[in-house]
């Protein structure tokens, strides 16, 4: 062998065996074996008797065989050289003799001795004199020269043929008897040769093998033996055949056993046979009888680095073999790509449900154990190559653990595994790619220390798609004051966001992070170029810090969006809840935000401008308003029709809430060099007699004049004159009830009172808010309501509208005040009433009559009357009884209103009940 001293010095146990000189039988003659461990490997080693007259056959002496054994709980390899003796037996045939050694397996393996050493040794060794008397014979000293690997391959490739040796040695490690054959040029082929030959075979199996194998340069085929690999005349049963230099042996039959010639073969092409049978020859300690997976493993051992490495890419790798590699070669000793892919094979192995729960710990273990510092870069890269479907929150975090527990040996380990994994090619990817990292930074980011926080925040100021759909989760959930996320916008805090990138100042702008943060388009641009959902971003950081601003900041994309020029419905509706929420229409709103926001959400729920009604009374807000309008609708370039439902969404469906500040001041705007939208009067006019029309109501006092004068100039609206009038006569503080009632009846012309609700029709808006004053004056007095309420009865019966004037009152119409007086000086009333009325029924007393009262001086007296009052002889008064009591009027013929009051009438009612 290569590398090896030329000689080397062993020592071996004897035997021989023989028949002396007039014995029948062979026996045991001499030697330092004991005779029946002696007797066992002469026995195993003959397998016919030699025959004198074939001395140029292929069966002729002398026969060599090697045995492999174990003696006394050691391997031992056993030779047995068979020869002719030279003499006779007592019957005179010619004798033959056996001789063996027995070598230690420690001394012999460890000197790398093949069989074709061995055998050379023992043809040189001085064998000691038979002394069958000796208690303690001595060992005999071998003096072997190792076979050099260079002529054991040149032996193997031009002699025998690689792949033929291959096959035999591949059926041997399946258990199988290989029985060689000689072709007639071949049949005279001594024994130093045919020895060649068995050691050519077994040096293409681990030298650990030949502690079971046997081999012998000849066999008999006529007796059962147990020897392996032997030369024949023909084979026998079950042996499986080869001819030499010819026929190569069947192919092997087991799955162990082709893997085994293929890599014989790959190896040989690879790596050289003599590197391969270098590697061979090395494996020293013995193998298990035909242990075809050990001696698989050990030839795959010569190139187990790539070997493992493919098994990997193939998925077929086994956890035993990456341990066997790492033992050999630490991930730190093995190039940066193979280590990165030892390394992610480890960690996909330890992912819970991918393998046996005592395999995946195996797979822990030997990652920690060999980890290096390259181990965290890979597991990033492993993490970044999967298909985003697999990117679940699990697996992710079951890979980041591993990094974790890495930490007492490498303290960047879980830093860099995370930044690695954020910042990954993949980072910039889909939509879902961004999506996966977000989300499993903002499920880690309450528990990362102190150095993978600072880290991270570095990550995430060099990749702002991700940084902003991070922060989009963080608004989402409400864990915008978290610490990692106050770290990263305190960057744009410091030195007015000197070094902070222009769109992560963008970020605090809308966030409100700092009032330290400079304000500017610059910043606001470089935002929204980030990404096609940058806006979707900043608006919902913006909705969570209540900064209405963002509106306006976001005007291009906004105005795209709502216009159905960019985006999808899913958009449309995120930025309808987003305005909805920050600018909710509720009243007090500030004039520019609301503006924008009805600008942006005009499109999205049906053109109406729903905040123009809900400004705050400051004076300022509808002046912002129109202000905003006035600049942002000529660049839309509104066309006519457009015109009409923009004035339609101002104006509203509710003529007491038109917005008619905002109105007047979006067309005849007070601000110097300011221009009004004068295309918008018409429209705005239409929208308002439109509802005129539909609803027979009034307008709020805050119509301006000229406006009004336009719309009482329509035919169709002409009562609305009434209206003023009203106003008119509340003003003057003086207008009977009667006055104000015919005013307010010719203004009421579609009100009337029902018994049911759903069936009344109320008074005006413009006649309550005309009337509200006259009310709150006139209230104390509660003849002059009650006097209206009449008068309105009488002057329209159909209508009743004196019972709708007391329906509204209590339906709180004017107010909570008028309402509650009215009902205290009813009471004080009917109080009245009704003594007056029990008065009233008392009967005349019988007793006495009243005197008539003298007549003035210088008057006559009353002219003299009757029994019943009358004069006499005159008829009494039409109606009246002729006898007792006070004349009643006869039903039908006196003065009757066309209908009571409803307060006379309830008293009634409660009067007749009493009586």
């Amino acid at each position: 062998m290569s590398g090896l001293p030329a000689r080397t010095t062993v020592t071996a146990a004897w035997s021989l065996q023989g028949k002396a000189p007039g014995q029948v039988a062979y026996d045991v003659q001499a030697g330092s074996v004991e005779p029946r461990t002696a007797q066992k490997y002469f026995w195993t080693a003959s397998t016919e008797t030699p025959r004198a007259d074939r001395a140029q056959a292929p069966d002729s002496l002398p026969w060599v065989a090697f045995l492999g054994g174990t003696e006394a709980g050691r391997s031992v390899t056993g030779l047995v050289e068979t020869v002719w003796s030279g003499g006779r037996d007592a019957t005179g045939r010619i004798s033959y003799s056996a001789r063996l050694l027995i070598l230690d397996w420690q001394p012999t393996s460890e000197a790398g001795l093949t069989w074709s050493a061995l055998y050379g040794a023992a043809l040189d060794a001085r064998w000691p004199d038979p002394d069958p008397d000796a208690e303690h014979p001595p060992r005999i000293t071998l003096d072997a020269a190792p076979t050099t690997v260079a002529k054991l391959a040149r032996y193997i490739e031009q002699e025998l043929g690689f792949e033929w040796a291959a096959r035999c040695a591949a059926l041997l490690l399946e258990g199988r008897h290989v029985a060689i054959t000689l072709s007639p040029e071949h049949a005279t082929l001594n024994a130093v040769t045919r020895v060649a030959v068995l050691d050519g075979i077994c040096a293409l199996l681990p030298y650990g093998c030949r502690a079971w194998l046997s081999a012998a340069t000849w066999a008999g085929h006529g007796a059962d033996h147990e020897l392996r690999l032997t030369f024949a005349l023909r084979p026998r049963g079950n042996q499986c055949h080869a001819v030499l230099s010819g026929q190569p042996p069947q192919g092997p039959g087991t799955s162990q056993g082709r893997a085994y010639v293929a890599e014989l073969l790959r190896l040989r092409q690879k790596k050289g046979i003599e590197v391969l049978l270098t590697h061979l020859l090395s494996h020293r300690a013995p193998l298990a009888p035909h242990d075809a997976e050990q001696a698989l493993q050990h030839l795959r051992d010569l190139d187990l680095q790539a070997l493992v490495m493919g098994d990997i890419d193939r998925g077929t790798s086994r956890l035993f073999d990456v341990a066997r590699l790492l033992d050999r070669h630490p991930l730190d000793s093995l190039a940066e790509q193979e280590a990165a892919t030892v390394a992610r094979h480890l960690a996909r192995c330890a992912l819970p449900g991918s393998r046996p729960e005592a395999e995946r710990e195996q797979a822990r273990s030997l990652l920690l154990e060999h980890w290096s510092p390259g181990a965290a870069r890979a597991l990033a890269h492993e993490l970044n190559s999967w298909p985003v479907e697999e990117q679940t929150p699990s697996r992710i975090r079951g890979v980041l653990d591993l990094a974790l527990a890495a930490v007492p040996r490498d303290p960047q380990a879980h830093a860099e595994t995370l930044t690695g994994y954020l910042s990954g090619a993949a980072a910039a990817g889909t939509p879902e790619g961004l999506r996966a990292r977000s989300t499993l930074l903002h499920a880690l980011q309450r528990d990362l220390d102190e150095s993978t926080a600072a880290a991270v925040c570095a990550v995430l100021v060099r990749h702002p798609k991700l940084t902003l759909g991070w922060l989009d989760l963080n608004a989402e959930r409400n864990t915008l004051d978290d610490r990692l996320v106050r770290e990263v916008l305190q960057r744009t805090g410091t030195a007015n966001g000197l070094g902070a990138p222009d769109w992560l100042l963008g970020a605090a702008l809308f966030l409100r992070a700092s009032p330290d943060v400079p304000a500017g388009t610059s910043s606001i641009d470089a935002f929204v170029a980030v990404s096609q959902t940058a806006w979707r971003t900043g608006l919902n950081l913006a909705r969570r810090a209540g900064n209405p601003d963002a509106l306006a900041a976001l005007k291009p994309e906004l105005y795209d969006i709502a216009a159905g020029r960019d985006g999808t419905d899913a958009d449309r509706d995120f930025l309808r809840d987003a305005i909805d929420v920050l600018v909710p229409v509720r009243p007090g709103l500030g004039g520019i935000h609301a503006a924008w926001a009805d600008l942006f959400q005009r499109r999205l729920v049906g053109g109406a401008m729903r905040r123009a009604r809900c400004l705050a009374d400051d004076g300022r807000a509808p002046a912002d308003y129109a202000a905003v309008l006035r600049r942002e609708l000529p660049q839309l370039g509104l066309l006519s029709w457009e015109e009409a439902t923009l004035a339609e969404g101002l104006v509203g469906d509710r003529p007491e809430r038109v917005p008619h500040l905002v109105l007047w001041e979006l067309i005849h705007p007070r601000g110097p060099g300011a221009v009004g939208l004068k295309s918008l009067e018409d429209p705005v006019l239409d929208r308002i007699a439109d509802l005129l029309k539909h609803t027979g109501d009034w307008l709020t006092h805050g119509m301006p004049a000229q406006w009004e004068q336009r719309l009482r100039s329509r035919p169709d609206l002409q009562w609305l004159a009434h209206t003023a009038e009203i106003r008119r006569l509340v003003a003057t503080r003086s207008a009977t009830p009667e006055s104000l009632g015919d005013a307010i009846v010719r203004a009421s012309p579609n009100s009337r009172y029902a018994r049911r609700a759903q069936q009344a029709a109320e008074f005006p808006s413009a006649v309550v808010e005309a009337i509200t004053p006259w009310l709150h004056g006139c209230v104390a007095h509660v003849d002059l309501l009650h006097r209206l309420a009449a008068h309105l009865n009488r002057a329209s019966p159909q209508q009743a509208l004196g019972d709708l004037l007391y329906h509204s009152i209590s339906q709180l119409r004017f107010g909570e005040v008028v309402r509650q007086q009215a009902l205290d000086r009813h009471e004080e009333l009917k109080d009245s009433v009704e003594r007056a009325i029990r008065l009233l029924r008392q009967k005349p007393s019988p007793r006495r009559q009243p005197t008539a009262p003298a007549p003035p001086p210088g008057q006559a007296g009353p002219p003299s009357t009757g029994r019943h009052g009358t004069p006499p002889g005159a008829p009494p008064p039409s109606g009246m009884r002729p006898l007792g009591g006070p004349a009643r009027p006869v039903p039908g013929t006196g003065p009757e209103l066309d209908r009571d009051p409803l307060w006379q009438r309830l008293w009634r009612s409660r009067g007749e009940d009493r009586r």
